[in-house]
């Protein structure tokens, strides 16, 4: 399946007997292509579902439907007859569904498989040829059964994700999979015709692709690792060689072939490699001898490695398959596995049962994740290099003065790869100065930065891509801190990042003894190509040098301002600087608020949650932050955490701000229930369990309302002068006990406060509300 050759023919709108024949050779779906078994209109959910598809192809740029073909086995049943649809019928339906115009066409062809003529259906769904204009997807214009999941909801986006029809939430997800889509496609437009015989040896069982070396230099101990990798535990049928691009991965993997074919050690070997580009002297070239593409094409292979037709059927090919592996002990050597667009691959070898007699070679610029055995291909260190660059200079005949200074600076040039260290002195062949060809290896336009880091830098996740390219910005390595802040990925999200980036061996996790903080650093090499890339997100690289700016200048504790909130420290118990920190971020952001600086106020909560992560106190003050800006869900989520990670001196200040955002909710018995255990947090704190009572009240717990007010009074009345405390106490005793209809009981509260008042001149700002009691 190539891409770029499918769009092209939905930009020409071909519906032709060829174009059908060339889709359903294709054997696997993508975003502008989908097969179904079976189509009908019938229903309103079957409306809904055609909808959806039609709509997603749309803002795709388009794409076809093949009718006939049975899901996820690619195999062309064919329908019994035409179906009885036409292409108005499809529009109308659309329009229906969607309340939007999408032209929509059909045409129906016969075709002959297994013998006899079966029908299938072409649906074509046109959208605009030129690629800048699917930056303005078009959204569902009318709900149709809103109510059901099935349905479509006005202003929905629906967009294809490679084999499937998915709603999108914002317009931002869309241009990130158009670009995606756009890159592979131009990719596949480079696509050339293979040899029909790429291999070097084509003997009998042997199929051995061409030595990319004359020689191979060096790494001894990690041959014999590998040697002993396929052949010691006869557990172990995957072996994983993996490392960074350019590292020698492809290299060792082809030694180990030509070393079990001169042992003879299996009675058959088949290599393939997914390799699309060579790098040589002049730049990146397409690769003449690509062979793996998809699982098909790799069943295929094995099948006529061993002289035997290839049956139609999926299931038939892997069942044939399995019966030669499992009487045959065979080699299969898959490089560059990580650039096959099939999953299925991999899941087809992890499978294989007991009885399969096959052991698979893969290299990959990441681990798969699976029961591999995992072989990784480090960089040349310093005596590595100066063995390859001896070599090397021998087969490219240059005279070189090798001093230990000069293999010092080719490494570090280099960042240990092999094939960037080839290149730089094939270069230095071409134009005699080594300092302007290591120089190149970095450069914005080189060629050893694309071909090295462009296949895994694409199928990086958009997260992954953000966190190595600001790790470029650094003068040392980060950690987690300074990543989130720079990349402003949220902490789970940047996590997810770089477990990402360190399973691409672009970056390693560093933990530091004496404090336990990780750090995460990255070959200048890789960087050089990160720090390229930056481009791509805007301005990251110059916002994000200044929120370090100030992050770091902020994280500087001034001891005149920590004086200020050492009451604050200590009642919450803060002790730790970034806890500290933290706080007074807090403090800051809410000063921002109070002069009305919100994007400020935004920021400095931030910082406070990511300095300190685990800090009650922020998150408590985060969440009374979000309720001031009415952002209830944000308020609920960091008023949880701060319950979460509540001690015995936070837990008030926790609990009271989360029965706050209960209000705010009008949910009174979460309200009641947070401030019960905020009163067991703080049991001597009278406003505190005064808002329970107020709680209790509202949520209609009369009684439950009295016994708090009256612990209160109780405690208050012990004192030799009553606070407002006691006057405000007595005030909602008296509405509840009116409530309960305890009128006697009201009517002797209300007298005390009057006493009270006439006793003590500094409770009379609360008069009013006794004289409101009093007229009712």
């Amino acid at each position: 399946m190539n891409l770029a050759t499918i769009e092209r023919m939905v930009r020409d709108g071909d519906l032709s007997l060829d174009a059908l024949k060339y889709l359903v050779d294709c054997r696997g779906e993508c975003e502008w292509l989908d097969f179904k078994q079976l189509f009908r209109l019938e229903v309103d959910y079957e409306t809904a579902a055609f909808a959806k598809d039609a709509l997603a192809m749309k803002n795709t740029g388009g794409g076809y439907l093949v009718i006939g073909i049975q899901d996820k086995t690619w195999v062309p049943v064919g329908l019994s007859s035409e179906l009885p649809y036409d292409a108005k019928l499809l529009r109308d339906k659309v329009r229906r569904a969607t309340g939007l115009d999408i032209s929509v066409d059909i045409v129906q062809h016969q075709l002959r498989y297994a013998g006899e003529p079966r029908w299938f259906a072409l649906i074509l769904v046109r959208a605009a040829a030129k690629r800048k204009k699917r930056r303005t997807p078009s959204l569902v214009k009318s709900d149709f059964h809103p109510k059901e999941a099935y349905g479509l909801r006005r202003g929905e986006i629906y967009f294809r994700r490679g084999d499937s029809t998915v709603r999108l939430d914002t317009a931002e997800e869309l241009e990130e999979l158009l670009e995606d889509l756009e890159e592979r496609a131009d990719q596949d437009s480079l696509e050339r015709e293979q040899p029909k015989t790429p291999f070097a040896i084509d003997t009998g069982t042997y199929r051995l692709l061409e030595k990319d070396y004359q020689y191979f230099v060096g790494r001894a101990a990690l041959r014999d690792q590998l040697i002993a990798a396929v052949t010691k535990d006869p557990r172990i049928w995957i072996i994983n060689v993996h490392g960074p691009g350019g590292v020698g991965k492809s290299a060792l993997a082809t030694w180990a072939a030509y070393h079990f074919y001169d042992q003879r050690d299996f009675e058959a070997i088949l290599q393939l490699t997914a390799k699309e580009t060579i790098l040589t002297s002049g730049g990146i070239s397409r690769s003449q001898t690509r062979t793996l593409y998809s699982l098909e094409g790799l069943l295929d292979q094995i099948l006529l490695l061993f002289g035997e037709e290839s049956p139609i059927n999926l299931e038939e090919k892997k069942q044939l398959v399995l019966e030669w592996l499992s009487v045959w002990p065979t080699l299969i050597v898959l490089d560059n596995l990580e650039t096959v667009d099939d999953g299925r691959i991999i899941s087809f070898i992890q499978d294989l049962p007991p009885s399969s007699r096959a052991k698979v070679i893969i290299t990959s610029r990441r681990k798969t994740g699976g029961w591999e055995y995992p072989v990784t291909v480090p960089e040349l260190n310093h005596v590595e290099t100066r063995d390859f660059v001896t070599a090397k200079s021998g087969e490219l005949r240059i005279d070189l003065s090798l001093t230990e200074r000069r293999i010092d600076e080719i490494n570090k040039a280099c960042g240990g790869l092999p094939l960037a260290i080839q290149w730089a002195l094939g270069r230095y062949k071409l134009c005699g100065d080594l300092n302007e060809s290591l120089g190149a290896v970095q450069g914005e336009d080189s060629p050893v930065l694309e071909f090295s880091f462009r296949n895994i830098w694409d199928v990086l996740s958009s997260d992954a891509k953000r966190v190595l390219s600001v790790m470029s910005i650094f003068d040392a390595p980060p950690g987690d801190q300074l990543l989130t802040l720079a990349s402003e990925i949220p902490r789970e999200r940047l996590d997810s990042a770089l477990h990402e980036l360190e399973e691409a061996t672009l970056v390693s996790r560093q933990v530091h003894p004496a404090d336990g903080q990780a750090t995460y650093t990255s070959l200048p090499i890789t960087l050089s190509f990160a720090a390229n890339q930056l481009a791509r997100f805007g301005d990251l690289e110059t916002s994000a040098r200044r929120r370090i700016q100030q992050y770091t200048q902020q994280m500087e504790l001034k001891s005149w301002e920590v004086d200020r909130f050492v009451g604050i420290f200590e009642r919450y118990g803060i002790q730790a600087d970034n806890e500290k920190r933290g706080a007074i971020l807090c403090r800051r952001g809410e000063s921002e608020t109070f002069s009305g600086n919100m994007d400020a106020a935004d920021a400095l909560f931030k910082q406070a949650r990511d300095i300190a992560p685990t800090s009650a106190y922020v998150f408590a003050m985060s969440a009374s932050y979000e309720l001031a800006r009415k952002r209830i869900g944000q308020a609920i989520r960091f008023a949880d955490v701060a319950c979460a990670r509540a001690s015995r001196l936070t837990g008030g200040l926790a609990y009271s701000t989360k029965a706050r955002v209960c209000d705010a909710q009008r949910d009174k018995h979460g309200r009641v229930n947070a401030l019960r255990r905020a009163v067991e947090f703080a049991p001597t704190d009278m406003v505190l369990l005064h808002q329970l009572g107020v709680a209790l009240s509202r949520a209609g717990e009369t009684s439950q309302a009295i016994a708090k007010f009256t612990e209160i009074i109780n405690v208050e009345s012990a004192r030799d002068i009553p606070s407002e405390t006691l006057l405000m106490a007595l005030k909602t005793r008296i509405i509840n006990y009116q409530r309960a209809g305890l009128n006697l009981q009201a009517q002797a509260d209300l007298v005390l406060a009057k006493e009270l008042l006439g006793r003590h001149p500094h409770l009379s700002p609360q008069a009013h509300h006794i004289a409101e009691l009093d007229n009712s």
